[in-house]
């Protein structure tokens, strides 16, 4: 066995150790149930950033409105970020017609800000409430979101809790992208649980305005397009890593849409990989960079393999050990979704994957990118 042959068995193994530790991580943390309900006592300001989304925020607001919470316990607060379409309108007609919901409407134009983290800093500044829930203009949720958050806060000391999303998939290509979200959330609630915190997201992130101002907030990344979910997350489990909890309770869960199309969805990734650099904890850069490698030298040896005999049949077993390690871990996380079937998919999925993991992490560290008709880098 060549030394070629030996490191990239060496990267399969490695990855699906990775991959194994975070499936028992995952597995570790308390699944809440739907018993012995709490009193509703936590009041909540809800932020919702939005730009142009005309197209989903009445759904995100109808989501909310009906919450079986009391509506003295929580506002909603709004903050549009420029848009170009009539995201403000809606909102401020949805306000005229809603009296009774306690909903306001902030504009980033004339508090003469722009952008995501701005904008949820101005909101911060101006909620009412100690707990914040920063979700997306995109998600909607049931009607005991609110109930199950409040459990969570009342029976754990919290700084930081970050619940579930999914994916609500319709064709191959969407239900592709909830293959690939579940085992990114299911790594991020593992890594949680696990006190050594990588990702998470800010369509259903939860923390306290004390704690936000204590940290100085986005202080530090504000010039990155991304993060204003995952830098936030480091920099309060760096004061507070005994207060950052995954909420594993399926009343708490926010659904959002994957990308409709190819473009829609490489601009989102791109955000997303450019990152990948910037964060402080260097471990979370080295695995980005050793996955990145690992799926490289899978594209290399099928590419090679034509000239080299031998490197096919690594090639393939370094995509078994992929698929099986992947597919452990999304497979339990599709199960608390009760969306086990969807498993049946990975094997269509696994060789596109490799491609798209290739192809994005280059792109996005070399190039702009556009975002909500904004160009960013």
């Amino acid at each position: 066995m060549s030394v070629w042959e030996i490191i990239c068995l060496v990267l399969a193994c490695s990855y699906a150790l990775l991959l194994l530790i975070y499936y028992v991580g995952w597995q570790l943390i308390p699944l809440r149930k739907n018993k012995g309900r709490l009193e509703p006592t936590i009041r909540f300001s809800i932020l919702i950033p939005a730009r142009n989304e005309a197209s989903v925020i009445l759904a995100c607001l109808d989501s909310i409105a009906l919450q079986e919470y009391p509506k003295h316990l929580f506002e909603i607060i709004v903050i549009n970020d420029r848009s170009s379409d009539n995201t403000a309108a809606l909102v401020q007609a949805y306000i005229n017609q809603n009296p009774h919901l306690p909903l306001r409407l902030l504009e980033a134009e004339s508090l003469g800000i722009s952008g995501k983290k701005a904008c949820i800093t101005a909101a911060v500044a101006q909620a009412q409430y100690e707990y914040i829930c920063l979700t997306d203009a995109d998600c909607t949720r049931g009607k005991h979101w609110l109930g199950a958050i409040n459990e969570s806060v009342q029976t754990k000391d919290t700084q930081l809790i970050y619940a579930p999303v999914y994916f609500s998939a319709g064709n191959l290509f969407e239900k592709s992208q909830t293959l690939e979200f579940m085992g990114l959330m299911g790594i991020g609630a593992a890594a949680i649980q696990l006190k050594n915190p990588n990702m998470c997201s800010a369509a259903n992130l939860i923390f306290k305005k004390s704690v936000f101002t204590e940290i100085d907030g986005y202080a530090g990344n504000e010039s990155l397009a991304s993060g204003d979910d995952e830098f936030l997350l480091h920099k309060i489990f760096k004061y507070y890593p005994n207060q950052v909890y995954f909420l594993k309770d399926a009343r708490a869960v926010v659904e959002t849409s994957p990308n409709g199309s190819l473009e829609e969805l490489t601009q989102q990734r791109r955000r997303w990989v450019s990152k990948s650099t910037k964060y402080e904890n260097r471990y979370i850069t080295a695995i980005l960079v050793g996955a990145y490698f690992y799926n490289f030298s899978m594209f290399w040896n099928v590419v090679v393999g034509f000239f080299v005999p031998g490197l096919w049949q690594i090639a393939m077993v370094q995509m078994g050990i992929k698929m099986f390690a992947e597919g452990l871990l999304i497979h339990a996380v599709l199960r608390f979704f009760k969306q086990s079937k969807l498993i049946l998919l990975l094997p269509f999925v696994e060789p596109f994957h490799v491609l798209y993991v290739l192809i994005i992490g280059i792109w996005a560290n070399v190039q702009t990118f556009t975002w909500k008709e904004r160009k960013l880098s």
